[in-house]
């Protein structure tokens, strides 16, 4: 097959021109049609792959004397795991769309507690010695954590560099993994929602598939590990390939529901289980036969049955949230139950705003509800 870009060019525009849709699952239609020529070159890719592990390992084994010095209070550098540890994952498991962190020169909002390094990765520089919460071996640390998961931005990049320590300090617990697991999963939301910044997030979301993939493998049978583990991979996938994001969605698929089996008491996770039911819901016919085409069977998703989870989770659940409301209104919306959508977006607009992921939440809100504030009931 050619490689000529000219031949490239032709594929595309016969795709569009039998209806296929970019950024859709309709795009592996195209990578199917590349996949002889991605075989020719996979030889000249795995040499140079093979070079890359070498040096990174290297680069890891130089970082690791660095962070560890006798007789002083550890504190760690987290481009440690977030460049290093996450671009080695990222070699082993990705394909060639992801590229290498990008240099930031911006300062954290809170510069006392997180800081950037002149190549733009986090820094948690000074962070022992200003640190004066509760003992790294204590277990009160987790309730300060788990507060701080509810907060700002600045909260959840405090919540990180806690984190990135403490998983020094107490090697393989489970109650570290997952939440480190989370905190990426935060951390790689601010990239993406304030910072602009797709490569940043997607290293990010590695470095949290990475510490999710190590609980699992210590902790099978911790519902939060599959819970994060799920989250973890869903949102690697939305920030990959199509074909990344049909299967970062069987996974996700598959351990929400393992996590329920383990844990039927925890809200969010039928949250997390209606958001893929309204987004499989939506998926287009054409869509489904492609990706049924080349995956076997599509997950089942009903409009319905994701309501019916999200109303779950707001009887079950302590805290509200906006992207729930937000789901809420889109589901009805789907339903043409214009009255129901516009009362549900209203309600998500009066939640209060925490962080950026909320501040893009109500920007889709306030548009969706310019467009059917008509059908408000008087």
């Amino acid at each position: 097959m050619s490689t000529d870009p000219h031949w490239l060019k032709g594929v595309i525009a016969v795709a569009v021109g039998i209806g296929i849709t970019v950024g859709s699952v309709g795009v592996v239609f195209i990578t199917r049609l590349l996949e002889k020529k991605e075989k020719l070159l996979l030889k000249q890719e795995v040499d140079e792959l093979n070079i890359a592990i070498l040096d990174l390992q290297a680069e890891f084994k130089a970082l690791k004397k660095k962070i560890i010095k006798p007789g002083k209070r550890l504190t760690l550098s987290s481009s440690t795991s977030v460049t290093s540890e996450a671009s080695l994952y990222t070699a082993l498991g990705t394909d060639d769309e992801f590229h290498d962190m990008s240099s930031e020169n911006e300062e954290s909002p809170n510069s006392n507690i997180l800081n950037e390094n002149p190549d733009g990765s986090l820094s948690s520089e000074h962070f022992s010695d200003h640190y004066t919460g509760p003992s790294l071996l204590s277990d009160d640390i987790f309730d300060q954590v788990d507060e701080l998961f509810e907060g700002s931005d600045e909260d959840k990049l405090k919540a990180y560099e806690i984190l990135v320590n403490l998983n020094e300090e107490r090697t393989d617990d489970i109650e570290v993994l997952w939440r480190l697991a989370k905190s990426c999963q935060f951390v790689s939301k601010y990239y993406m929602a304030a910072k602009k910044n797709p490569e940043k997030s997607k290293s990010v979301i590695d470095e949290g598939l990475k510490w999710a993939k190590h609980a699992l493998e210590m902790y099978p049978g911790n519902c939060n590990a599959h819970k994060w583990f799920a989250i973890c991979s869903g949102a690697r996938g939305q920030l990959g390939t199509t074909k990344e994001k049909i299967e970062g969605g069987y996974v996700f698929q598959n351990h929400i529901n393992e996590a329920i089996k383990i844990n039927s008491r925890d809200p969010t996770l039928y949250y997390l289980k209606g958001k893929l039911e309204y987004e499989v819901a939506v998926l287009s016919s054409f869509d489904r036969r492609i990706a049924s085409w080349l995956y076997g069977e599509v997950p089942k998703g009903t409009i319905p049955e994701a309501i019916e989870l999200f109303l779950k989770f707001q009887r079950e659940s302590p805290i509200q949230l906006k992207d729930c409301h937000l789901h809420l209104a889109k589901c009805y919306l789907a339903k043409n139950e214009y009255e129901t959508a516009v009362h549900w977006l209203e309600q998500t607009l009066q939640l209060p705003v925490k962080d950026s992921e909320d501040k893009e939440t109500d920007s889709e809100a306030n548009q969706l509800l310019k467009k059917y504030i008509k059908y408000k009931k008087v």
